[in-house]
């Protein structure tokens, strides 16, 4: 099955939720995930579409923003968000900054994930996010 484009409307509301059912539940084994950014203005967005869906799993929920894309990785750390940045890497042939943030070390709620997610997409592209 091939990975569904979330609404960006609704990427926030997403995050404190993932946060939610961890917290609920205490489940250890979903404790970590990960927030990725992904700049891709220069490609055309049909091609992009179809290697995102190839390279991310059916887990992973994607949102565009823009021509870009933010990823949040379920049951993910950084190094496996890394990871699968380099897949993206290997399949266009391109090298992306690794935007990466991860729950619980970038922040303990979603203001604070988000705000480091901010940050940190500021720092290597020079993009003032608006997240809702």
């Amino acid at each position: 099955m091939a990975n569904t484009f979330f609404p960006l409307a609704s990427f926030k509301a997403l995050v404190a939720h993932h946060i939610a059912l961890i917290e609920r539940f205490e489940e250890r084994s979903l404790a970590e995930f990960s927030l990725l950014f992904v700049k891709l203005e220069e490609h055309p967005s049909l091609e992009i579409k179809k290697s995102i869906q190839i390279i991310f799993r059916d887990s992973d929920i994607i949102f565009e923003y823009g021509d870009n894309y933010i990823i949040l990785l379920p049951k993910t750390d950084y190094h496996g968000a890394y990871k699968l940045l380099e897949g993206l890497q290997e399949f266009l042939g391109e090298h992306f900054r690794d935007s990466i943030v991860t729950y619980p070390d970038d922040g303990t709620t979603a203001d604070e994930l988000l705000h480091s997610f901010q940050n940190i997409v500021k720092k290597y592209y020079n993009i003032d996010l608006e997240i809702e």
